[in-house]
Order: C-alpha cells, then sequence, then structure tokens
C-alpha cells in the first residue's frame, strides 16, 4: 500500500491539474472510441499500450480475456459488459486482447484448477481450446500456451458475433472486431490480419484496416459455428 499511497500524492500534485476539466466533461457521461476486453493480468496496460485518455476506452477484464457465447449458459458479467457497450454507449469497435505468458490459457493446458470458481469460469475458454487443437498454429515458434492465447483471442470474435446486438450491427456494417495480441517480454503489440493469417505489427494491420463492411469476418463466421467442426477459414 505505501506505493500506491505515493502514487496518490504524485497524482493529487502533477496530474490532477492536468485532467480536471477533461473530468469535468466527463462528468456529464461518457462516449468511449471502443469496447477493450484483455486479461486481468496487471502487465497488460490497455491505457498504456493505446495511449488513450480517460473516456477512451470502455474496459472489461477477466481471467484469459474470455467471451462467454451468447446463450443461457453465459457469464451475466460479460455479456451485461457488451450489450451496454454496444446498445448504450453505441461502440462500432470491439478489441480481444490477449497476451504472452497468461495464466489462464496455462491453465487450461493442465488438469482443471482445484478452485471452482477458477474451473468453471476456464470452461468458457474449452471451446478454443479444442479449436486451436483442430487448426493450424498461428505461429509455431511460440510456445504451445501463447499458441493457445493468440488462437483465443481470435476465437473470441466469433463468441462476440453470437449476441444479437453485436450480431446486427456486423451484417449491417456497424461494428468491426479486433484480435489484439501483447507481446510482454518485447513490450509490442499485435493484431490479426485476414490478408496475413496470422498476427502482424498492430500499427500495419490497423491503419490499413477498411472500414466496417456488412459481413462478418471469417473468424466470427467460423467460431460462431459449434466449434466441433472448426472452419479452415479461421485458422
Amino acid at each position: 500500500m505505501k506505493r500506491l499511497i505515493e502514487g496518490l500524492r504524485r497524482y493529487e500534485r502533477t496530474q490532477r491539474s492536468q485532467y480536471s476539466e477533461r473530468f469535468a466533461r466527463l462528468a456529464g457521461g461518457q462516449s468511449p472510441l471502443a469496447l477493450f476486453v484483455t486479461c486481468a493480468d496487471s502487465r497488460v496496460v490497455p491505457n498504456l499500450i493505446a495511449s488513450a485518455e480517460p473516456g477512451d476506452l470502455f474496459t472489461l477484464r477477466n481471467i484469459a480475456n474470455l467471451v462467454p457465447r451468447y446463450d443461457g449458459g453465459s457469464d451475466d458479467s460479460v455479456a451485461a459488459a457488451v450489450v451496454y457497450a454496444v446498445e448504450v454507449l453505441g461502440i462500432s469497435d470491439i478489441v480481444v486482447c490477449g497476451h504472452s505468458g497468461c495464466g489462464g490459457m496455462q491453465a487450461l493446458l493442465r488438469d482443471p484448477p482445484d478452485d471452482k470458481h477458477l474451473r468453471q469460469w476456464l470452461e468458457h475458454g474449452k471451446p478454443a481450446l479444442e479449436h486451436w487443437r483442430a487448426s493450424q498454429a498461428l505461429d509455431s515458434s511460440l510456445p504451445i500456451h501463447d499458441q493457445l492465447s493468440q488462437a483465443s483471442a481470435l476465437y473470441q470474435l466469433g463468441n462476440l458475433a453470437t449476441y444479437p446486438s453485436v450480431r446486427s450491427r456486423l451484417e449491417r456494417g456497424e461494428i468491426d472486431l479486433h484480435a489484439w495480441w501483447f507481446d510482454i517480454a518485447s513490450a509490442s503489440l499485435l493484431a490479426y490480419s485476414e490478408q496475413h493469417g496470422h498476427y502482424v505489427p498492430a500499427i500495419t494491420e490497423e491503419e490499413h484496416r477498411p472500414l466496417p463492411t456488412p459481413f462478418l469476418p471469417a473468424a466470427a463466421n467460423a467460431a460462431s459455428r459449434p466449434p466441433k467442426a472448426p472452419s479452415p477459414a479461421a485458422r
């Protein structure tokens, strides 16, 4: 707590005055640029990675950046955040950002954890695990848990497409889905490229990415179907 208290002091001394006008404007409401779904891992800092200001990102964090499918077994917390972001805030971009060294991905590759809460939550990651095992690695040079992490981040886009509010906007070309991946060791951010079929530097991908178009991305088409028969288009 000593370090946190010192951080509070620095905020009061040097930052509060810098942001006072912005927060005064934000007090009347928010209009974030994107819904940012990422892991609860303390090493992943969305606002730092994207140089985002307060009010820019509507952030949803959980173990292993999972998005359960929209059905009877979906997670209410995740579903509420997605629906609120899309239907109330009118967000037109959703990012799912995985990362290297993810403990959730490593847990999926081992025996189920003893704790029932972790075990139940990681069940939402099993379809992505099965899909990854049935597909080619996006980058075979990575450790297997990082290969799974990249595949899982992409797979979650298909799960997002099962939400009626997201799917209808995808079909009308009003929303776009992005799979990102943060390599902690190099502090570099990658984004999945449909053109190349693997992750590339995020700036390279996003600067040349077209605006939302009225059709589902290949990953969403594949992952929105049952994972037992994955589509080659999503590899």
